[in-house]
C-alpha cells in the first residue's frame, strides 16, 4: 500500500559526541550515515519529494528529538533512519532493515529489496524491533542497517568508495519513492 504523501523525514544516525558503532571501530558510523542521508535527500528532492532532515551536520540529536521532528511532519510523511552495523564478530556482513509495526513494514520491505538488488550483499532480513525511533513514531518508520563497518571488506567499501555510497543512497531513495505517490 502506498503512503499518501511525498514528505520524508531522513534520520542520519548518531552524530556529534556519539560516533556510533563499538569501541575501537576503524570507521565512524556518524559520518557515513550523514553522507548517505545527504545523498538520499538529493535524490528524493530531485524526484519532487519534500525532505526533512533530523540533522544535516555533525551534531548530536537526542532520540526523542528525532521522533518529535517526525511526529510534527505532515500526517502522510514517512521516517527512515540510516545506520551501519557493527559487531564483535568481524566476519558479520550484510543488510538488515527494521520496522516496529505494520505501518512501517511495507517501507522497510521496499528499501530492503532495493538495497539488496543494488549491492548483492547478504540478506540478513527485514525484522521487527523496538528501537526508540521506531516505537514512538507516529509515521510509517524503518531503520536501515546498510552494512557492517566492522567487517574489513564491507567497511572499506562503504568508507572509501563514493560510488558505492551513491549506489546505497540511490537504492534507499528508490525504495522510499516506491511507497510515495
Amino acid at each position: 500500500m502506498r503512503a499518501r504523501a511525498g514528505t520524508v523525514v531522513l534520520d542520519a544516525g548518531h552524530g556529534g559526541h556519539d560516533p556510533g558503532g563499538i569501541p575501537r571501530q576503524r570507521y565512524q558510523e556518524k559520518s557515513a550515515t550523514l553522507d548517505i542521508a545527504s545523498r538520499v535527500r538529493a535524490r528524493l528532492q530531485a524526484a519532487g519529494h519534500r525532505v526533512i532532515m533530523t540533522r544535516s551536520s555533525d551534531v548530536f540529536v537526542e532520540l526523542s528529538r528525532r521522533v518529535s521532528i517526525s511526529n510534527r511532519a505532515p500526517s502522510g510523511a514517512v521516517f527512515v533512519s540510516i545506520h551501519f552495523n557493527s559487531a564483535p564478530n568481524l566476519d558479520a556482513h550484510g543488510i538488515e532493515t527494521y520496522h516496529y509495526d505494520s505501518r512501517g513494514a511495507a517501507l522497510a520491505e521496499a528499501i530492503h529489496r532495493q538495497v539488496l538488488a543494488a549491492t548483492r550483499e547478504e540478506d540478513r532480513g527485514v525484522r521487527r524491533a523496538r528501537f526508540y525511533v521506531l516505537r514512538y513514531n507516529k509515521r510509517p518508520a524503518c531503520l536501515a542497517e546498510l552494512g557492517f563497518l566492522t567487517n574489513a571488506q564491507e567497511g572499506a567499501r562503504i568508507y572509501r568508495s563514493s560510488a558505492y555510497r551513491q549506489q546505497l543512497a540511490n537504492a534507499v531513495a528508490a525504495g522510499i519513492s516506491s511507497v510515495l505517490r
